[in-house]
């Protein structure tokens, strides 16, 4: 009886004050009466879209109609096919000079009259700080203009006095939002340059931005201390850039109760990537996650939500399309079946408990690799055959893979040049050499010889190496984002491709000797020993050599990837460089190695860097071109420790000047006689 008196004064008193909650006094009421309330028909994981373009649409006069044609308010449309949550992005002065919208679409009235409508509907309401005139997200953050002179503590409170009087116009209209995020996509900071964070930044930089967000924090805390704050980080599959930016917020005391993450294919690493980053991040701090910005599409949305349902302890919150209004219909407003059909699915799954999401364990990388290798670059080969280069061994004249392979020869690398007869291309006049379709045609004489394939991306139409890594000609105009898609897409292309033709690589190397960086001048880094300790940006071109990871793990998780150097002795540069893109979250399998001893160093500079490097990364490595000391560097990288060292490329064996192992009329000479020794002395060990 007084546990009663007690659950009918909250009850009473939740009603006197108006802070009642609905479902709070039901379930209160129910249990007055010895009854539990039926939530059988309570699905177990949100699904949400962010639809903030559509009163734009709506003014250019866009309708929208359900599966039997009827024009219906997208509202009712989005509520009958399960959609619980809606987001909504807000920018400071969206009709300033340089903003989104003139007409001042996306401002606080605007979205003040979406909240109503998502209200109205009883859907949860997410509200979206962009801290901008226009978009933010991580290639831009711009300060708003007015704004503009504001730093230090004088920007923190204005940024706290604009949230502020936001959220209390939002509560005194009854349509305050439920979850709030402090930023967009603020994995690079927010409102530059006062609060940016690159791989460069400094303890002052954390402390900045850190300022910043918890001043939208305590504006939140105040207004509505009831709503969920949502950290948003366009980091899908970035597991230590994650960690690293959560540490910070907890070091600074920055406050959030769930994980939002962006997940965009191109840039967000692969399925299994955002799997076990989920999976970690909702362990590690014990917050409920959720991909709260994915384009919707008939291939991914069943996958997305599927790992976001399997999260464990119940940790996955749910998912959040981005404008997917222009996936669910056509131009004149008709809907995908499809699409909806497949949101219907998600929520089926989800209103049983028992039914969990069939989605395998994350993947775990393994580098699977028969020792020892002995390899050759012969990319020059088909140009030399069309020369009328003819090879021969011991005076019998015999397909040159044939030769290498009979004295051991068991890899070979071909180059790839992204458009090699464009202007100022490798290949000029139309024959394509070392573009797609003939690697693809040397590719398949590698495999009929079964021998392995290591495929090399040099991201140019021409050489790319430590002086120079031109970007193609057809991708000159793309910057930032349009930039990074484009490497994803022509890889992950790419690899289908070979992987189609049934030549599939069994080792990737994203890019040719990149320790300068690639794609210049986006992906351009420090030069040479200026690199080491140096503070210059390099987040951009890991972000290349991100999404280029991705591609090829995207299209097939087995191959091994290779990030190709060229460093053989240089021991402080190259730690300087795998420092870089591994806490920048690169993913890769093996080192590579260039060893010119007229650039590179000695031998013994040779033999320390690499012992230094795969006791240091715990990655195995391969010296992937040399030409001199051909036995010297074969036995450094087979006597590494613990078989670290799998094995060599010698660069275009058939070149007298380069190789060497061939003479001017194609005849092997006695230089191609030490490799059956070395495999036999390494196969005996």
């Amino acid at each position: 009886m007084k546990e009663l008196k007690i659950l009918f004064n909250m009850m009473t008193s939740f009603i006197r004050r108006k802070k009642f909650n609905t479902s709070v006094v039901l379930l209160l009421a129910l249990t007055l009466f010895g009854c539990t309330p039926d939530t059988s028909d309570a699905p177990s994981q949100s699904i949400g879209a962010d639809i903030s373009f559509v009163p734009q649409m709506e003014s250019w006069g866009r309708s929208f109609y359900d599966t039997e044609g009827k024009e219906t308010d997208i509202f009712d449309l989005l509520k009958k096919h399960h959609f619980d949550n809606i987001r909504l992005r807000i920018f400071v002065d969206p009709s300033a000079e340089n903003g989104y919208s003139k007409d001042g679409f996306c401002d606080l009235n605007n979205t003040l009259d979406m909240a109503k409508r998502i209200k109205a509907a009883g859907m949860t309401f997410t509200l979206d700080f962009h801290y901008s005139d226009t978009w933010a997200d991580p290639d831009k953050q711009f300060k708003p203009s007015a704004w503009e002179g504001l730093t230090d503590k004088a920007l923190e409170d204005k940024l706290y006095e604009y949230t502020k009087e936001v959220l209390t116009t939002l509560k005194k209209e009854g349509v305050a939002p439920e979850i709030v995020q402090v930023g967009n996509e603020i994995s690079h900071g927010m409102v530059w340059p006062d609060g940016r964070v690159l791989d460069n930044a400094t303890e002052e930089n954390w402390a900045a931005l850190m300022g910043l967000y918890k001043a939208g924090q305590k504006a939140v805390r105040e207004v509505l201390p009831d709503s969920k704050l949502m950290v948003h980080l366009a980091l899908g599959g970035q597991n230590t850039l994650c960690r690293e930016f959560l540490d910070k917020m907890n070091q600074y005391g920055a406050e959030f109760d769930m994980i939002g993450l962006s997940y965009y294919e191109r840039w967000h690493e692969t399925y299994n990537d955002l799997k076990a980053n989920l999976y970690d991040l909702s362990k590690r701090y014990n917050k409920p996650v959720c991909v709260n910005e994915y384009g919707a599409s008939e291939e991914n949305i069943k996958i997305i939500n599927d790992i976001v349902r399997s999260v464990p302890n119940g940790l996955g919150y749910g998912t959040m399309a981005w404008e997917p209004t222009r996936a669910m219909f056509d131009k004149e407003g008709k809907p995908s079946e499809a699409i909806f059909a497949l949101y219907d699915e998600v929520y089926e799954q989800n209103l049983n408990p028992d039914q969990q999401a069939k989605v395998e364990p994350p993947f775990e990388r393994t580098v699977n690799i028969e020792t020892p290798v002995i390899g050759a670059d012969v990319s020059f080969v088909p140009q030399s055959e069309d020369r009328g280069a003819k090879y021969s061994d011991q005076g019998q004249e015999k397909d040159v893979l044939e030769i290498l392979k009979d004295h051991k020869f068991n890899w070979i690398r071909l180059r790839l040049f992204v458009d090699p007869d464009a202007e100022n291309g490798y290949s000029r006049g139309g024959k394509g050499f070392c573009g797609l379709e003939k690697t693809l045609e040397m590719a398949k004489r590698v495999k009929a010889a079964g021998m392995n394939f290591l495929l090399d991306f040099h991201y140019s139409d021409t050489w790319a190496d430590p002086g120079k890594q031109f970007t193609p000609s057809a991708w000159k105009e793309l910057h930032g984002s349009a930039l990074e898609g484009r490497i994803y897409s022509y890889t992950n292309e790419t690899i289908k491709r070979f992987i189609g033709e049934g030549v599939r690589p069994d080792m990737v190397q994203v890019g040719n000797e990149i320790n300068n960086g690639m794609v210049w001048p986006q992906g351009k880094l420090p030069e040479g020993k200026e690199k080491v300790d140096s503070d210059e940006e390099m987040e951009s071109f890991s972000v290349l050599l991100r999404c280029a990871s991705a591609a090829v793990r995207a299209a097939d998780p087995s191959i091994t990837i290779m990030v190709h150097i060229a460093c053989g002795g240089q021991n402080p540069e190259s730690v300087a460089f795998f420092d870089k893109i591994i806490s920048r979250d690169v993913k890769f399998d093996v080192i590579g190695q260039s060893y010119y001893p007229e650039y590179h160093g000695t031998l013994e500079d040779l033999e320390a860097n690499l012992n230094d490097l795969v006791t240091r990364y715990d990655k195995p490595i391969f010296v992937v071109e040399y030409h001199h000391n051909r036995k010297e560097v074969n036995d450094i990288v087979h006597n590494i420790p613990n078989g670290m060292g799998l094995g060599t490329f010698i660069w275009e064996p058939t070149s007298p000047r380069w190789g060497g192992l061939f003479d001017q009329e194609g005849n092997t000479n006695e230089n191609i006689d030490i490799y059956p020794e070395l495999y036999s002395a390494y196969t005996a060990d």
